[in-house]
């Protein structure tokens, strides 16, 4: 994993500080002009002027900027990590199509700012609340959780949320609740994955999507039937199938079983000649049932799928068509999020980050 990007400014700016570019008593550039020097937002840039005040290298002053106060570390950099707040990370799993880019952001955003506690919890009911248990009584800090389900919840958040416990809720709505969230707009994203489809001329397509009860999926339900009522095209049920179980984590269905019935749905729509999966895993699964029955994509039927490995050194495998949730992003969000909530106990903040449809192989016009 590549070291976060603040990581690499404040590597720089201390190598200048220790080697006399910079001298003691000079002011560093604007947070304006370093953005602009290093290629990289501002925030990081605040990120890295953070971790340099805490080492001892500079002192931060409101509206006159940051002076060099010493070329070697300070006590800053001799605090010991306990000293940092402890973070109880709990997500359900990840893997390349998503989730562990979600985890590198969290990480990322934690260097020298706190440390993380990683669980996993697989979609289980009894882990999720064994886990959130295990950490309240550990004394963390904060926490993160990526629910398995958004209609059970687990007694142990309504614990939290009573004892204003810094706590986030990444990718899920946990409605009703006084809680803090950082999600994708899967609204949007439902209806954008959809209106890909109808600009490439398909009329009639399909929605398939796992058994899993996250609003996640309900949300990107919802922006599917939008995009049809917005191109004035009829919707019907009939045209979704939401029983792929073999990639929900608490569910013991074979794939083969999936593929058996996820064939015999695509048999009896035959007409429909686009789709969208609801996550990679089902998109994969959705090729596979539509290969086995003699059909080709992109060329009889497209696919657009949510999220997407990122295949750095094979150019041979297929890209699909999919929706980028800015992964990396949602971690870095989260984690700023339960860091603001130490601060300023009690604080709730919504917050919903805009995703990108990304054009791969997977997706044509229909034949005439």
């Amino acid at each position: 994993m590549n070291d976060a990007l603040y990581a690499r400014v404040f590597a720089t700016l201390k190598e200048r500080i220790e080697s006399g570019a910079i001298d003691v008593g000079e002011r560093l550039p604007t947070q304006s002009q370093l953005a602009d020097e290093f290629g990289v937002s501002t925030i990081t840039i605040k990120h890295a002027l953070d971790m340099l005040d805490r080492a001892g290298y500079i002192k931060r002053r409101p509206r006159l900027g940051s002076e060099v106060i010493s070329r070697t570390a300070g006590l800053g950099a001799a605090r010991s990590t306990s000293t940092l707040p402890t973070i109880g990370c709990v997500l359900t799993s990840f893997d390349d199509s998503f989730g562990t880019r979600v985890l590198w952001g969290i990480l990322d955003a934690s260097l020298g700012r706190a440390n993380v506690v990683l669980g996993r919890t697989e979609g289980f009911h009894d882990r999720e609340q064994g886990l959130l248990a295990q950490y309240r009584d550990l004394g963390v800090d904060g926490l993160i959780l990526q629910p398995g389900s958004s209609e059970w919840i687990a007694p142990a958040i309504l614990d939290l949320v009573s004892t204003q416990l810094p706590l986030v809720i990444l990718d899920r709505n946990l409605d009703g609740l006084p809680v803090s969230t950082v999600c994708s707009d899967n609204v949007a994203s439902g209806r954008a994955a959809a209106e890909h489809l109808f600009g490439l001329g398909h009329r009639n397509i399909g929605l398939v999507t796992s058994s899993g009860t996250v609003s996640t999926l309900d949300d990107r339900h919802r922006g599917f039937v939008y995009a049809h009522a917005e191109h004035a095209l009829a919707f019907t049920s009939a045209h979704e199938y939401r029983k792929v179980s073999s990639v929900v984590p608490d569910h013991e269905v074979s794939v083969d079983d999936d593929l058996a019935n996820l064939k015999e749905f695509l048999t009896t729509n035959s007409h429909l000649t686009g789709f969208v999966a609801s996550e990679h895993a089902v998109g994969l699964l959705l090729v596979r049932a539509l290969r086995e029955l003699g059909l080709e994509v992109p060329q009889d039927v497209s696919v657009v799928s949510f999220d997407a490995p990122q295949h750095v050194f094979d150019d041979e495998v297929r890209r699909f068509t999919h929706i980028d949730q800015h992964e990396h992003a949602l971690g870095q969000a989260t984690l700023e999020s339960v860091l603001a909530q130490l601060s300023e106990r009690g604080r709730v903040a919504k917050q919903v980050l805009p995703t990108e449809l990304v054009v791969g192989e997977t997706t044509a016009p229909p034949r005439r």
